[in-house]
């Protein structure tokens, strides 16, 4: 969960600035919620197609594959992705803007949403990466098993430090994807901090 949407915009507000203050007048605000709602729903959408595809993929695997444990890996990644979604909706959909336009409501409303957003990717681990950790170990875990007793039926010399070794890799490589994750969110959360508190000091400013 990445989210640039909510950076662009105010980005370019802030680069263009000269000496002079820019004001926010209600019309420039409305405009700037609306991108930002169409950039949520648009990433939004993205992450709930991408729950689909993990669903349709590993309710496959919970057919396909005959071991108890490669079974057990994918409901838990199945019910894991749909706890994400879940928390995305909760955490960082967009919320409806008021429907006046005064100055003071609307700056109020855009920077709640914009720490709503900032507040989502920071605990990012908790709610989007942690819930798929369980089952993605017990599917890499039974799907190491599987494959070495599939290897074995055909060569023997495939031994236990082999799979320890395929194990090993694996959970390596979903390790640096969560990492790099977390990393791009937190990044991400530390933008929105920044244009917040250029918002804070503007909403204050006489």
């Amino acid at each position: 969960m990445i989210n640039d949407s909510a950076s662009e915009d105010l980005r370019s507000l802030w680069q263009n600035q000269t000496s002079d203050p820019i004001k926010l007048t209600p019309e420039i605000l409305d405009r700037k919620i609306r991108g930002l709602q169409s950039g949520i729903l648009r990433r939004n959408v993205i992450e709930y197609c991408a729950v689909a595809f993990v669903v349709v993929a590993f309710s496959y695997y919970e057919w396909r594959f005959p071991t108890l444990l490669l079974r057990i890996g994918s409901g838990l990644v199945i019910a894991g992705s749909l706890y994400t979604a879940y928390e995305l909706h909760r955490r960082a959909s967009a919320r409806p803007a008021p429907a006046e336009l005064a100055q003071n409501t609307c700056l109020d409303y855009y920077i709640s949403e914009l720490v709503r957003q900032r507040d989502a990717l920071r605990a990012v681990w908790i709610w989007y990466l942690l819930p798929y950790a369980p089952g993605l170990c017990i599917f890499l875990f039974g799907l190491t098993r599987f494959a070495i007793a599939g290897a074995q039926s055909v060569s023997h010399s495939i031994s236990r430090q082999t799979g320890t070794l395929f194990f090993a890799g694996c959970a390596a490589i979903v390790t640096v994807v969560f990492f790099a994750v977390f990393t791009i969110n937190q990044w991400a959360a530390a933008k929105l901090q920044l244009q917040i508190d250029e918002l804070v000091a503007l909403k204050h400013e006489p």
